[in-house]
């Protein structure tokens, strides 16, 4: 299995494209670009359309080849994602131009010390007791960010930036097919806009049914239509940009909570994500821990200590944000092959994310030139 690991190339990967897009709208933070996509940019597009299909990483399309032919077939390149491969990390990625080291948006959960207590930033709620709601927003408090689009707007006159988001954050596009039109109808005008556009529906059925299912296949094949249809609706001023922020991988839930050794050393919860996990140690077993947890898990994950974890730098290049290393625990697991750890009492996914095999970290970059 360890054969099949990639790591992230963060001169090629999700965030070089938000880079490219940056640069063109003259703007630097500092990180490669994609040369490919500059060429096309240089071209002067009156329109930039920046989509993300939630968990479409190159492996999940080969896997449905004949539903995704379209999306095949105008793939310019295969990038890595950033890491952890997930959405909170990934997307937030995308949509700063930062690599997690500096925008400290890790995982899905994460331990907020303040409140002692593990934050879904993303829905501002408490990942073990939802029940729990908070008198403010958390994200904004400790890692607020700047979106690629407010910078553009910033820099940019002349230039009108648009979200396009599903269902969940607006009502209007049940399907992707609406968010394609709303797109369109945006653009029918002289304007010069830049739009980013994401679909969350992928990703939820890989969730629920696994990567080779009928729901999955029906899906994408709603994309691979509706891009077809983008694609052969708008003219040569008009650049399409299209990848994903992860792939998925069927996986076999590993209760860690049910190990009794395990659980006993811990001072939290486990935080972070299911295939890339942070553990917040006890004092007393800061030396035991790793011995105990390779004991029963040295053949589906690898341990590192945090800090060792943070040189390689997986999670980017760049100044850490002041939280960053607060929420990677002391010690930092990785999946290495098909397994998950089962963080919580909720039905487990039949497929997830977040960790380092091929099917998690490659995606396609998709273009309309």
């Amino acid at each position: 299995m360890k054969s099949n690991l990639v790591y992230p190339d963060y001169d090629h990967s999700l965030l070089s494209i938000s880079s490219s897009i940056l640069k063109h709208y003259g703007i630097n933070l500092g990180y490669k670009t994609i040369d490919l996509l500059d060429k096309e940019l240089q071209n002067g597009p009156r329109n930039v359309v920046f989509i993300l299909v939630d968990a479409l990483g190159s492996e999940i399309l080969k896997k449905h080849r004949e539903k995704s032919e379209f999306l095949i077939n105008h793939q310019k390149d295969v990038l890595t994602t950033i890491f952890p491969s997930t959405t909170t990390a990934a997307t937030t990625s995308a949509l700063t131009g930062l690599p997690p080291v500096k925008t400290a948006w890790v995982g899905w959960q994460q331990f907020v010390k303040e409140e002692k207590r593990h934050v879904v930033f993303f829905q501002n709620k408490d990942y073990y007791d939802d029940s729990f709601e908070f008198s403010y927003n958390v994200s904004d408090k400790f890692v607020k960010t700047t979106t690629i689009y407010d910078l553009i707007e910033k820099h940019n006159k002349d230039v009108s930036v648009h979200e396009i988001f599903p269902q969940f954050k607006q009502e209007q596009h049940k399907v992707f097919k609406d968010q394609v039109d709303t797109c369109l109808d945006i653009m029918n005008d002289n304007k010069k806009h830049f739009v980013y556009m994401y679909w969350d529906q992928v990703d939820s059925k890989l969730h629920d049914f696994g990567t080779k299912s009928k729901e999955v296949n029906d899906e994408i094949d709603q994309v691979n239509q509706a891009i077809n249809h983008l694609f052969n609706s708008v003219d040569d001023d008009t650049l399409i940009v299209l990848t994903a922020d992860h792939g998925q991988i069927d996986i076999e839930p590993v209760p860690i909570l049910e190990f009794n050794e395990i659980a006993e050393m811990l001072e939290e919860k486990p935080a972070i994500e299911a295939r890339a996990t942070a553990f917040y140690v006890k004092d007393e077993y800061m030396d035991k821990f790793p011995e105990v947890f390779n004991h029963f898990f040295r053949d589906k994950f690898v341990l590192y200590n945090s800090n060792d974890l943070i040189e390689m730098n997986l999670f980017g290049m760049g100044k850490p944000h002041p939280k960053f290393r607060e929420y990677l625990g002391d010690y930092f697991s990785i999946a290495i092959d098909k397994y998950a750890f089962h963080l919580s009492d909720r039905p487990a996914h039949k497929a997830t994310h977040a960790g380092l095999t091929k099917d998690e970290m490659l995606i396609p970059l998709i273009m309309n030139r």
